[in-house]
């Protein structure tokens, strides 16, 4: 992938010319691989979140990676960042291949040389990537997607990943949440007091002139999984049947078998509802900017994306049971029903009916955005917990203000996780 430049007798080129580049930080994002591929396919919104960072954090001039799994098209480069394939057992999961694909993973974060190791969203890789990290005389951040991650859903999570999750989080030099909630469950369950940085949401263009917003309905995008609830998606087009609705799904291993031939009979008999399947990122922006209202009919949620998504286009918010920090309600940008279907059905109508005549709504969600979500917002807040300092100012002096990316620097961090 990257050119070697000189690799010792007997050391593998690759490795070398990972540690050549001696970049600032590294994302482990195993599942990212399909986002970063020029068709752009959807994977998770922890994915998507990455993606954001990362390359916001190379238009700033950091030297950024991504570690994933290789799949078809992935690049060499995206947008300045250094892409990482790592390798993974394919096949029916086996003890073996999964040993297999765990020892892939610890080489590529040992390989990796960035002072600092980034990683989204819980599970069992949490506490192997902190213990990668402590071996390896690195920082670990770890950030979270879901308040679910500090709920310790026992069917979302096997014995052995809530064990290694926790550990993860204990080890992390830093605990990024997204909201309020988050961070009061993380101390509860963890005795952790974390950093709170809202997620990025990019800046969205205008429309075309011949588009006609809030003319496509509502809404719903998001994987078959039951803690998305997209049966309640369905049972919401049925109580408002002159509103035209779409739900875009995106396959997922976790999905319970069955759900999607289900979802498919009960579309079938609504006239009003278009079932997509997975759509380039590209046509699902322009499909989420002439929406009416974007719906979440998640049981839990962290900041989804697609709410984001929406309101950088001026599209408002209905939810059925989960408002993060309350800001749709607080922000009017929307609106929550509490986990009242009947409720959600009458603000569905309001907004469908309002359609057209709704310009103070619209600028709510984009002014939001703009002050909580914007790039050059959450950047600086991120750069703090990185420890970045300024590209411009390691050009001049590379020592002046030691920050990740400069050997006084390095040290430094090493003193810090060593106390």
């Amino acid at each position: 992938m990257l050119p070697a430049t000189g690799p010792r007798r007997g050391r593998s080129p690759t490795v070398s010319a990972v540690r050549s580049r001696r970049h600032e930080i590294a994302f482990y994002a195993p599942w990212a691989g399909p986002t970063l591929t020029p068709v752009g396919r959807p994977t998770g919104g922890a994915e998507v979140q990455v993606l954001h960072l990362a390359r916001n954090l190379a238009r700033r001039g950091h030297r950024v990676k991504i570690v994933t799994y290789a799949t078809a098209g992935l690049p060499d480069r995206v947008d300045g960042i250094t892409v990482v394939p790592q390798w993974r057992a394919s096949g029916r999961r086996t003890l073996p291949r999964y040993v297999a694909t765990l020892a892939s993973s610890l080489y590529r974060l040992l390989a990796l040389g960035a002072p600092v190791v980034v990683q989204r969203s819980a599970g069992a890789t949490t506490g192997l990537v902190a213990l990668t990290a402590r071996l390896a005389r690195r920082r670990f951040v770890y950030s979270s997607a879901s308040t679910i991650e500090f709920t310790f859903d026992r069917a979302a999570y096997p014995f052995a990943g809530r064990g290694l999750f926790a550990l993860g989080v204990r080890l992390a030099d830093e605990v990024v949440v997204q909201t309020t909630e988050q961070a009061q469950l993380c101390v509860e369950r963890f005795g952790r007091r974390p950093v709170i940085i809202r997620s990025v949401a990019e800046p969205a263009p205008p429309l075309p002139p011949d588009a006609r917003p809030a003319e496509g309905g509502l809404l719903w995008i998001g994987r078959l999984v039951a803690s998305k609830n997209p049966t309640a998606f369905l049972d919401l087009a049925a109580a408002v049947p002159d509103v035209p609705c779409t739900l875009v799904y995106v396959p997922s291993p976790a999905d319970p078998p069955g759900t999607l031939e289900t979802i498919e009979r009960r579309a079938e008999q609504l006239p009003n509802v278009t079932l997509l399947g997975p759509q380039p990122r590209v046509a699902m922006l322009d499909r989420i900017a002439r929406a009416t209202a974007i719906v979440s009919t998640s049981d839990h949620e962290g900041m989804p994306n697609t709410l984001l998504e929406g309101w950088s286009r001026g599209v408002p918010a209905l939810t059925l049971a989960h408002d993060p920090d309350g800001i749709i309600e607080r922000e009017g940008i929307g609106h929550c029903a509490a986990g009242d279907p009947a409720a959600l059905a009458a603000h569905a109508r309001t907004v469908w009916n309002g359609r057209g005549q709704d310009h103070a709504l619209r600028d709510a969600c984009r002014a939001y955005v703009r002050r909580e979500h914007d790039p050059d917002v959450v950047l600086d807040r991120w750069a703090a917990v990185l420890r970045l300092s300024a590209p411009a100012d390691r050009a001049s002096d590379p020592d002046a203000r030691p920050g990740i990316g400069t050997r006084r620097g390095h040290r430094r961090s090493i003193r810090s996780f060593r106390r």
